[in-house]
């Protein structure tokens, strides 16, 4: 997403979830403007509250790569919107993909949960001790 009536469509008409570190906005896409596949879309948004240009684009690599990681895990045909808070730029990878995993299930958008055991996601898996199983 890079228009600014589609980010200004989320915040007004998406779901909103949100915790310490990020802002999350995911509605339904337009069936205009839907990928060929399918596939959800995604803005990311840094403000300058955050600090700054360094600050602002590591938060959103951190945002990135985060959603890459439950990507597969994703409805498809979504709008999803992030917005970094203050704190966003401050963390590590594994904080920042536990913190929008969490947001993205409190909005209902994974596929599955994470109390049926069904799905780990890579940074569970990367965090199992080499030698070890998962649980």
């Amino acid at each position: 997403m890079k228009k600014r009536w589609e980010f200004r469509r989320a915040y007004n008409r998406g779901r909103k979830v949100w915790d310490g570190l990020y802002v999350v906005y995911v509605l339904p896409t337009p069936d205009g403007l839907a990928t060929l596949d399918g596939a959800s879309r995604y803005g990311l948004t840094a403000t300058r509250k955050i600090g700054d240009a360094v600050r602002r684009n590591r938060a959103k690599r951190l945002i990135r790569e985060a959603l890459r990681t439950c990507e597969a895990e994703l409805r498809p045909g979504l709008d999803v919107v992030v917005v970094a808070r203050a704190r966003a730029p401050h963390i590590s990878f594994v904080e920042a993909c536990r913190s929008l995993e969490a947001l993205l299930q409190r909005a209902g958008v994974l596929t599955s949960s994470p109390s049926t055991g069904e799905r780990g996601s890579t940074v569970r898996r990367a965090e199992t001790p080499v030698g070890e199983t998962a649980r």
